[in-house]
């Protein structure tokens, strides 16, 4: 039973489930190297077939992540968009002023659009979408199905991430993002298995698109530098935040029935800002939105225990990928357990739309995803060939029975090391195979990390990978919820403060870290025990192998580029060390 779930469109994904087990997973961006690509992922369903040993004809279900396609690809493999929708959706941008002036009548206008969506437009649109990817494919277009974004959501948290012994128990699930199948935001409850939707936020009403626009009105990437918006509001004084937080804190309510409303559709905040925020502190304006969704998803979870009685807490959605908020979330007494979905964005909803499948076809025990080490991994020789071919130029290079003893040392004598090892990790945190490693206490190493290496924000922290037998003495995690995947905040202790300076936000001391154990990866594992018997410290700074505005790297090509582009001079190729001659 083969199952592949997989998303046209931001940050295009797919992933391959058989037997109830996925096996391969990987984002079409790392193949073309274009960061968050909106496409058909052709590349990374290739992937998940040459992974298995198939071809195409062998798959028993493909899972699109949408009951309401937008875009397809054609016979030829090329994505286009559907003229109709193209043409229904022009005029819709120079609407957004309008509708906010008379907030009723933009969502009027959005409940006609869900609509015609739904009703008329989503039943032609999946015709010619399964007409067009059975030829592309070769295969037959009763094999291509349609599943509602919100529940792959749920699905990939529930099913992928929460122990097989914890689904005994109940389970509130809690979805969040920019919109999906015309919805924002669900709320389910799993009570012995059965699944039970108990409340659904309407496109327009979106905390997510509304802390987007933020980032946007702040002249960042929406989309994509939230997290530069979090990193930031944690610097803010309280008088600066005081500006602002009035202007937004009646924004958005919740009612009795967890459903979230706005003042405004949420499309149209931008004429909001420009009216009312234009003359505020850009950091007063972090500050102050990140403490409004905060406190608002705080209030979701609150009142939807509440109401169901349920405190074992499962979140997914792109709003998710919020680390501070998720903090706040395990911080909230009524919750017991949290569980927060990794890469909680449109990334990981194929893991859910290929779960979704393999129950359509039957399939009762579905396992978890145990490792999220999913992408493509590259032989020795495929490494030597590429090394032989930079032979002589600037570089030495070693081969090393066991690198991870050498990056050890390197890492303890003050140096900064690209490490490319294994299997490539799904998702947007680089969790030790596609990253760049540094001694965590070194603060007179951060400027060099963030202006030669990352071109990374000034104000922003670095990520920790902690051994989990050390994890206690480092980050405070009473209710010991699962941080192993860089998915959730944490207060430190001192020593943390110490041991891992460069990896502890310096204005409120949190923590996002990857909790390791051997299992988990056993040479990444060893690693960083050989760098603790060197200084005491049983943790690495770890972040994403890439340049600035990139993807993570995927390749030792990818390797080897962003090594010659930046200021990094130590590579680690598997088991060859790379060393530009002027280090």
């Amino acid at each position: 039973m083969i199952t592949i779930g997989f998303y046209k469109g931001h940050n295009a994904t797919a992933c391959i489930l058989k037997d109830g087990e996925i096996l391969a997973s990987v984002s079409e961006e790392r193949f073309n190297r274009i960061k968050n690509a909106d496409v058909f992922p052709t590349q990374a369903i290739n992937y998940c077939l040459e992974q298995v040993g198939i071809s195409a004809k062998d798959v028993d279900l493909f899972v699109r992540i949408y009951e309401h396609p937008e875009g397809y690809v054609n016979p030829y493999g090329e994505t286009k968009s559907q003229k109709l929708m193209d043409t229904i959706l022009y005029p819709s941008k120079y609407l957004k002023k309008l509708t906010f002036q008379f907030p009723s009548l933009g969502f009027f206008l959005k409940d006609c659009y869900i609509f015609l969506s739904k009703y008329i437009l989503a039943p032609i649109f999946k015709i010619q979408f399964r007409v067009n990817m059975a030829k592309f494919l070769g295969i037959d277009g009763k094999k291509i199905v349609f599943a509602n974004h919100h529940l792959c959501h749920a699905y990939a948290a529930y099913y992928g991430f929460v122990p097989l012994k914890d689904q005994q128990k109940n389970q509130l699930v809690i979805t969040l993002d920019g919109e999906g199948d015309s919805l924002c935001g669900t709320v389910w409850t799993v009570e012995k298995g059965k699944w039970k939707k108990i409340a659904a936020t309407l496109g327009g009403n979106s905390i997510a698109t509304f802390f987007g626009l933020i980032t946007h009105f702040l002249g960042m990437k929406m989309n994509e530098h939230e997290y530069k918006v979090m990193g930031l509001a944690p610097y803010v004084s309280q008088y600066e935040t005081s500006k602002v937080y009035p202007l937004l804190k009646d924004l958005f309510w919740i009612d009795d029935d967890l459903m979230i409303h706005s003042k405004y559709p949420s499309g149209s905040y931008l004429y909001y800002f420009d009216k009312f925020l234009i003359h505020k502190r850009f950091d007063g304006v972090a500050a102050a939105a990140q403490i409004f969704v905060e406190q608002l998803v705080v209030e979701l979870v609150k009142k939807a225990i509440k109401r169901t009685g349920i405190k074992n807490v499962v979140v997914s959605g792109g709003f998710f990928m919020n680390v501070k908020a998720n903090k706040k979330i395990s911080e909230i007494s009524e919750v017991e357990n949290l569980v927060v979905c990794p890469s909680a964005s449109d990334e990981s909803a194929p893991f859910g739309g290929a779960y979704y499948g393999f129950q359509l076809q039957g399939g009762l025990n579905a396992n978890n995803v145990e490792s999220l080490y999913l992408g493509p991994e590259y032989s020795d020789r495929e490494i030597e060939g590429l090394i032989f071919k930079e032979k002589n130029k600037k570089y030495k290079v070693k081969k090393y029975s066991d690198i991870e003893k050498e990056i050890a040392r390197l890492l303890a004598e003050g140096k900064i090391v690209g490490r490319f090892k294994g299997r490539m990790e799904w998702g947007a945190r680089a969790l030790g195979n596609r990253s760049i490693l540094m001694d965590p206490s070194r603060v007179d190493l951060k400027l060099e990390l963030n202006d030669q290496v990352k071109s990374r924000d000034f104000w922003m922290p670095f990520a920790a990978t902690i051994l989990a037998e050390r994890a206690k003495e480092y980050i405070v995690n009473p209710k010991n919820i699962n941080a192993s995947f860089m998915a959730i905040g944490f207060d430190t202790t001192a020593k943390a403060r110490k041991d891992l300076a460069v990896a502890v936000h310096p204005a409120d001391f949190t923590c996002r870290p990857q909790i390791l154990t051997k299992k988990d990866n056993p040479h990444y594992w060893r690693l960083i025990k050989y760098f603790e018997e060197l200084t005491g410290i049983g943790a690495v700074l770890n972040t994403s192998f890439n340049y600035h505005g990139e993807p993570i790297v995927c390749s030792p090509e990818d390797a080897l580029h962003t090594f010659k582009v930046t200021g990094l001079k130590y590579l680690a190729l598997s088991n060859y060390l790379l060393v530009k001659k002027n280090a």
